[in-house]
């Protein structure tokens, strides 16, 4: 299991954290919140057995899956 993954795409860096309990307010549980510097980009439910590899993977499908969005507006949902 890891705490922090970092993710490299397009020329950003992303950065994953693993957050539970009052930091993972409003969610009800394990989040990964995912940010690029430092600002809030994006989170998902983290799983107790997640690996760097699958965290890596998820960040990517929802880049991916995002790409057309303006820079500006990622991660305003």
């Amino acid at each position: 299991m890891a705490d922090r993954v970092t993710v490299s795409w397009r020329g950003s860096e992303y950065e994953a954290v693993r957050r539970s309990g009052q930091d993972a307010l409003p969610e009800p549980g394990a989040v990964w919140q995912v940010t690029r510097d430092g600002a809030p980009v994006t989170s998902f439910p983290a799983e107790k057995q997640d690996r760097p590899e699958e965290v890596r993977e998820k960040i990517l499908e929802w880049l991916r899956g995002n790409d057309s969005r303006p820079e500006l507006d990622v991660g305003r949902q």
